[in-house]
């Protein structure tokens, strides 16, 4: 449950997927490397060819083992019965979001459970890997019963080993990282393809009978074409080669001539292998010139572009200061900036707070003035959603660092009472350790 919290707290209370795993790390070199990569391969790579997509008749579920099935409130499913709507999520043990998704995964099949949808888990490993993993106690779980069997079995967990059920929707569709889901709809049909934890929307929107398909095909596509190119830059990018990575991109966009979503896709790619480019000088320590670029960047880049833009320069430099203690104050005067621009949503403002919290918390010489500005952040991300328990959580955090054990206390409380159910326990643990020191003192 630790590293769920900490990933709701990048974003507030919604996970953004894969790119939220990156910035947790509180090495210079880890946070530079995973910026880096960001900038490019924000997803897994689509395959040329795609049997499966959406739309597509939803193939046969030819699974081995059904693990768990919802409290008996589901059977094992072969073919998929006209009017329900079901979810066939494939994850590993050894997959970290996977098993960080489970809590949602069990929130959402309760959700739905009495509105005719039934949520399938597929691994394809051995049943003795999957029923040892599922004896193991909840990461962060105080009580050892609190096991990943007890909290997947809310939904059907299941495992094909042979693999059959792994070709038929993965491979075919060209998915090549987990956690995916698929979403089948009422006609038996393919409606979405994602991460488990961006499937809220699309499967609410096709439970009510208001899910857009052909909007969304459309959408689809151009994110296949651009994962597709995202892997043919990626492999000059590999070596440093920023002038192949942009002329790929500007055949491509020669090609897509008249397709303005396609357009936009490449429009975004660029904006990407530039910012790569920057923070790479910034991992061979050049600074000055790394900084000029993302400035240089900002100027023709879209108002998106551009607070994305000023994030990932505050979360280098509070890895710099993390790393050799230098650049303290352009570290704090950056975070401020962002703090002050009314446009700043929360949760960018209580990622940083939190980045800025991770790296100090065990750093008696971390500097003040960032912890002071990243304290300012997190008031203002409470201030814009003050009933959002992670956010409260982050300041917690951070004005018990500052000393203020009694404020830390009161917001930990409101915190855990605004907070989604299987994130209190962790939080609770927090509150216990502040009320002991307060009770020693």
């Amino acid at each position: 449950m630790v590293a769920e919290r900490r990933l709701r707290k990048l974003c507030g209370s919604t996970i953004n997927k894969e790119s939220d795993l990156k910035i947790m790390s509180k090495s210079f070199n880890q946070w530079s490397l995973g910026l880096a990569a960001w900038a490019i391969f924000s997803c897994a790579s689509i395959a040329n060819a795609q049997e499966l997509t959406i739309g597509s008749k939803a193939p046969k579920l030819d699974i081995e083992h059904w693990v768990s099935n919802g409290h008996d409130k589901f059977n094992p499913v072969n073919e998929f019965e006209t009017g329900k709507v079901y979810v066939v999520e494939f994850w590993a043990t050894w997959c970290g979001p996977c098993v960080m998704s489970m809590p949602h995964l069990a929130e959402t099949q309760e959700k739905y459970s009495d509105k005719g949808v039934q949520l399938i888990s597929v691994s394809d490993e051995d049943l003795e890997t999957v029923e040892s993993f599922l004896k193991k106690p909840v990461e962060g779980a105080e009580n050892k019963e609190d096991t990943y069997g007890k909290l997947t079995s809310a939904y059907c967990l299941t495992t094909d080993p042979d693999k059959s059920v792994n070709a038929d929707y993965m491979e075919a569709a060209g998915q090549n990282g987990i956690p995916t889901c698929f979403i089948v709809g009422k006609s038996g049909q393919i409606e979405w393809i994602g991460h488990p934890m961006s499937m809220d929307d699309p499967l609410k929107k096709v439970v009510d009978g208001n899910w857009d398909r052909d909007a969304y095909l459309k959408q689809y596509k151009i994110e296949q074409l651009k994962n597709q190119l995202m892997a043919k830059v990626s492999r000059p990018m590999r070596s440093g080669n920023v002038k192949a990575a942009l002329k790929i991109l500007a055949e491509a966009r020669e090609e897509a001539a008249g397709n303005e979503g396609m357009i936009a896709a490449i429009e975004d790619l660029e904006f990407r292998v530039n910012v790569s480019a920057a923070m790479n000088k910034l991992q061979r320590g050049d600074l000055d010139a790394a900084l000029a670029e993302m400035d240089t960047i900002a100027k023709t880049a879209k108002p998106e572009q551009k607070r994305l833009l000023i994030t990932v320069k505050c979360k280098a430099l509070i890895g710099i200061v993390a790393e050799s203690g230098e650049g303290e104050s352009q570290a704090a005067k950056t975070l401020s900036e962002i703090a002050e621009n009314k446009e700043t949503d929360a949760g960018t403002l209580n990622e940083l707070a939190w980045t800025v919290y991770e790296a100090a918390k065990e750093d008696d010489e971390f500097s003040k003035p960032l912890i002071a500005a990243a304290t300012v952040a997190a008031e203002k991300a409470v201030a814009k959603e003050p009933n959002d328990g992670p956010i409260l959580d982050t300041l917690a955090h951070l004005v018990h660092l500052a000393g203020n054990l009694d404020r830390a206390i009161e917001l930990q409380t409101k915190a855990i009472k605004t907070a989604p159910d299987h994130i209190k326990e962790d939080m609770q643990t927090f509150l216990d350790e502040l009320k002991k020191e307060k009770a020693n003192q």
